[in-house]
């Protein structure tokens, strides 16, 4: 679909004609692990203020309660979680080294030892673990962005913000808010890189996380928590930020995900307990735990509270009562309930398609910043390395699309309604029938007739004197989208 895969196999290229001619030096290394980055999965980096249930979201993403929830020293670190054969967690210091760390499970959960290193030792913390869902995505627990001063916000900072004289290390960033928060706008703002070589509201989505607290955690919060969701989504600020605002209660997708059917016993004992008594029972957590309010005892009582909070609880209960009695049949409710379902959604249809322009694009800004450390002893290849990857980034139209989506999603370019939804479909969609708004059976005569006039209205809205040049810029790779499908339709 319109050139796909053309700039990650240019990347390809360039690095297997690049690296033989670099010998055994240190660059040569950088630039295999580069081109090892672009075949591998995709890095999402999850990040938001303190509290905000970042490591409770990456546990729901895993399917396991792996990071834990606690604030402890590790959680000032931060810790990739990727796919291995084994389970293994190792601590890569700011020399490079990287050393393997002992660790326990507690609740599920990791206890992580650092043993005789310091968290200002620790770069990052790797865990590798025989995960499914760790397949296709890398996922990137930050610290905590808790004020311009704090040490744990510049961890984050230094690891996400663009610098130009730093790869990036992220492809795309889930961001956790409670609310619009002045920080949380100032940090996506900053994470943007207005060029388009780190992040953009195209690969940046923002989660209402612990959704369920929304009005005291009532039966209806997610309802209410959408309804909020849906009013940042047409709130220009954020437009400009993120590609959308999903709503979910982290602790009971979560939970849900690991629902054991012991809990389940729990759940359906909490039930049966008189209407009335019950009702008093669930106005507050206070209450749920009086020791004389029921007969479940109450250290039941508090581990159910641990793993599903006030609102999940009260959930659980409402669900058994239409019959999901049991953890196989409770446990996928809940999930459902919890948001979870719809920003996998989100992952799938706006990360996934673009997984390899996203890492091409990477792959690029890391060779970028290899070119002045070879200019010393490789000078020749140092040249023809910045000339290619400045070739490639101009010629490839996925780069054009991408940039041009987000001069439109951030609102740098505003044009009228329906251009604006014909200019998104045709950046955004993943096949060229959908990107010219066409079935999807249509006909390669009918694709070429439509791009053919569609041509023909961009090269016209680009020629216009007096139009905005970012204006001209985003109807150019229009016109050059539609020539590549006409091309395509074509051959």
């Amino acid at each position: 679909m319109i050139g796909d895969g053309t700039a990650a196999d240019e990347v390809r290229t360039l690095i297997r004609d690049i690296v033989p001619e670099l010998g055994d030096s240190p660059q040569a290394s950088k630039i295999v692990e580069i081109g090892e980055r672009l075949d591998g999965p995709l890095r999402i980096a999850i990040a938001g203020r303190v509290k905000a249930g970042k490591s409770t979201l990456l546990n729901a993403l895993v399917g396991e309660r792996l990071a834990p929830t606690d604030a402890g020293e590790c959680t000032k670190i931060v810790t990739w979680y990727r796919h291995g054969q084994a389970y293994q967690v190792s601590a890569v210091l700011r020399n490079g080294e990287e050393r393997s760390l002992a660790y326990q499970r507690s609740g599920g959960a990791l206890e992580i030892e650092l043993g005789d290193l310091s968290e200002k030792d620790v770069g990052s913390i790797q865990v590798r673990w025989p995960a499914s869902s760790l397949d296709t995505t890398t996922l990137i627990d930050t610290p905590g962005l808790a004020s311009l001063n704090d040490e744990n916000s510049r961890r984050t900072r230094e690891f996400l913000e663009f610098e130009s004289d730093r790869a990036q290390e992220a492809d795309a960033v889930i961001y956790l808010m409670r609310h619009l928060h002045r920080s949380d706008v100032e940090f996506l703002d900053a994470y943007m890189d207005r060029s388009v070589s780190a992040a953009s509201p195209v690969n940046a989505v923002a989660v209402l996380s612990r959704a369920d607290e929304i009005g005291a955690g009532r039966l209806d919060a997610m309802e209410s928590a959408s309804r909020i969701a849906t009013r940042y989504r047409s709130d220009p600020q954020v437009l400009a930020l993120a590609a959308t605002v999903v709503p979910v209660a982290g602790l009971l997708a979560e939970t849900g995900l690991t629902l054991r059917e012991d809990e389940a016993a729990g759940i359906r004992q909490v039930a049966a307990t008189d209407p009335e008594v019950l009702e008093g029972m669930l106005l507050s957590a206070d209450q749920f735990c009086d020791i004389h309010a029921s007969d479940v005892t109450v250290e039941i009582r508090r581990e159910l509270l641990d793993r599903l909070g006030m609102f999940g609880i009260r959930t659980a209960i409402a669900e058994m009562g239409k019959g999901a009695t049991t953890a196989a049949a409770l446990a996928p409710r809940l999930v459902e309930i919890s948001g979870l379902s719809e920003l996998r959604r989100v992952i799938d249809e706006h990360f996934m398609p673009r997984a390899q322009i996203l890492q091409a694009r990477a792959a690029l800004a890391g060779l970028r910043v290899l070119v002045p450390e070879m200019r010393s002893a490789h000078p020749e290849v140092a040249d023809r390395l910045g000339r290619e990857l400045e070739r490639i980034e101009s010629s490839a139209i996925e780069f054009a699309r991408l940039r041009a989506a987000h001069l439109l999603a951030s609102q740098t370019v505003r044009v009228n309604e329906a251009d604006k939804l014909d200019l998104e479909r045709l950046f955004l969609a993943d096949s060229d029938a959908a990107a010219l708004g066409l079935a999807p059976d249509a006909s390669p005569e009918r694709l070429s007739e439509a791009a053919l006039a569609a041509i023909v209205r961009w090269r016209e809205r680009a020629s216009d004197p007096l139009a905005d040049p970012a204006l001209i810029e985003v109807c150019e790779a229009a016109a050059r989208t539609c020539e590549a499908i006409y091309a395509g339709a074509n051959s």
